[in-house]
């Protein structure tokens, strides 16, 4: 089995950051042991941006197996005054032919609808010293490359089907690279070791990559539909909830999601004692579409007491959406999780022991932004990371601490004292908030 975890990734003129870097500390020694990896800054400097990239990422190279279009352009993810983003993510690979890093480069721009790429390119280097880089596929609007061969140096059937697909990808707003269209020509051109690179990044990443934004989680808050995110040996995605009374879904979607409660019960009973999720079938009808669907709806289970789970805390239902990709994280080498705002409506001490388990003895990789300073004491400086004000170098680690320090102290000092490399935080005056405060009331009172 192919592992594959991601060493770093470096954002270009990305929302409002015009430059950043996030390394994680994982190499092929520690392959197996769980990167746990916060990110923390004040509001606004670039921490929901780390997650926008990942989404664009499992959009590009999910249409290797599904068509999945890139964000809208109302999302506004170019940088304001700029005509283009770039993404650089950087992965290490294991696979039956050894050990690689490999490159994968992303240039953006929006047009009146969606984001679009012009510029793709992926690369790989062997796991030796003196091995040099090679290019595995790279485009632009003007050139196909696919290893040292152009365009121009392809046959005429070769040339035509990358022109219909390069015009294809760009229409659907998706990926040329990780275009599903590709792969007959692609098999024909590439080796066997190029296309198992190919593929260990197309198919087994991301059938184990998940990102978890604020998109998915608002209609939890908003509507009060829960969205059960999902990752079982067979079926992984999300599938919503309706928390508001009985729900009715297809059969095989109802069973999917028993499988799911089934096995979060195995830990949420662990994290919240005395907590399970009981369902409660109420009937199997047909539904519209003429399919066998199953009414249900899921009870919180405390001793004897049974409710609807809608009756439970949000930081509760937070937990119970998201149970299923930590388990994984967990448990899967593969597994790559990230999430935004993880802490959110979750008590500070619990969200430290879950981190701490998961990073003493998972195996994955978590990557999620928090404003809860409680994760500050129980992760390793190695794996925390700090927006800044500088949007030319948007993302560092704090220096000066040694391993008796505790980096919420250290943070909160560069926050009033600073003595970082860069500011990591825009200080606010109280008697100007309190001024401003005043004049607002006296003006609309």
């Amino acid at each position: 089995m192919a592992i594959i975890k991601i060493k770093k990734i470096i954002l270009h003129n990305l929302r409002n950051v015009r430059h950043g870097e996030i390394s994680i500390a994982v190499n092929f020694e520690s392959f197996l042991q769980a990167n746990v990896v916060g990110l923390y800054g004040q509001n606004g400097l670039g921490k929901t941006t780390i997650v926008d990239a990942f989404s664009i990422l499992k959009a590009l190279i999910s249409g290797w197996i599904a068509e999945v279009k890139l964000p809208v352009q109302e999302k506004c993810l170019v940088m304001a005054g700029e005509g283009k983003a770039s993404i650089d993510f950087e992965f290490l690979v294991e696979n039956q032919f050894g050990t690689f890093f490999v490159n994968y480069y992303v240039e953006l721009q929006e047009d009146e609808y969606r984001l679009y790429t012009v510029h793709e390119r992926l690369t790989y280097r062997e796991n030796d010293k003196g091995k040099r880089t090679k290019i595995l596929m790279a485009v632009t609007d003007d050139d196909v490359q696919i290893r040292n061969a152009k365009l121009t140096d392809l046959n005429e059937k070769a040339r035509i089907q990358l022109l219909v697909v390069h015009q294809l990808a760009r229409r659907q707003y998706m990926s040329f690279i990780f275009h599903k269209d590709l792969k007959p020509l692609l098999q024909e051109q590439l080796s066997e070791l190029e296309m198992e690179l190919l593929q260990n990044i197309a198919i087994d990443f991301t059938q184990d990559f998940h990102v978890v934004n604020n998109q998915n989680i608002a209609p939890l808050f908003e509507e009060r539909i829960m969205p059960f995110s999902i990752h079982l040996e067979r079926t992984r995605g999300l599938i919503p909830y309706d928390l508001k009374g009985p729900a009715v879904l297809p059969e095989e979607t109802f069973y999917v999601l028993c499988e799911v409660v089934e096995q979060s019960n195995q830990v949420l009973s662990a994290i919240i004692p005395g907590l399970t999720i009981k369902i409660n079938v109420i009937t199997k009808q047909m539904m519209d579409s003429g399919a066998k669907g199953v009414r249900f709806e899921f009870l919180s289970k405390r001793g004897k007491r049974e409710l609807p789970l809608r009756t439970e805390s949000e930081g509760i239902l937070k937990i119970i959406s998201v149970l299923s990709l930590l388990i994984a994280v967990y448990n899967n080498p593969n597994a790559c999780v990230v999430i935004d705002e993880l802490d959110s409506g979750v008590f500070e001490y619990l969200l430290g022991e879950l981190l701490t388990v998961i990073d003493e003895d998972g195996k994955g990789q978590l990557i999620f932004t928090s404003h809860n300073l409680r994760v500050l004491e129980v992760l390793a400086i190695k794996n925390l990371w700090f927006t800044t004000t500088n949007e030319d170098h948007r993302y560092m680690q704090l220096k000066g601490i040694k391993e008796v320090n505790n980096a919420r102290d250290v943070y909160l000092r560069a926050i009033q004292l600073g003595g970082q490399d860069e500011e990591v935080y825009k200080e606010t005056k109280s008697f100007k908030m309190k001024r401003a405060f005043r004049k607002a009331g006296v003006q609309h009172d």
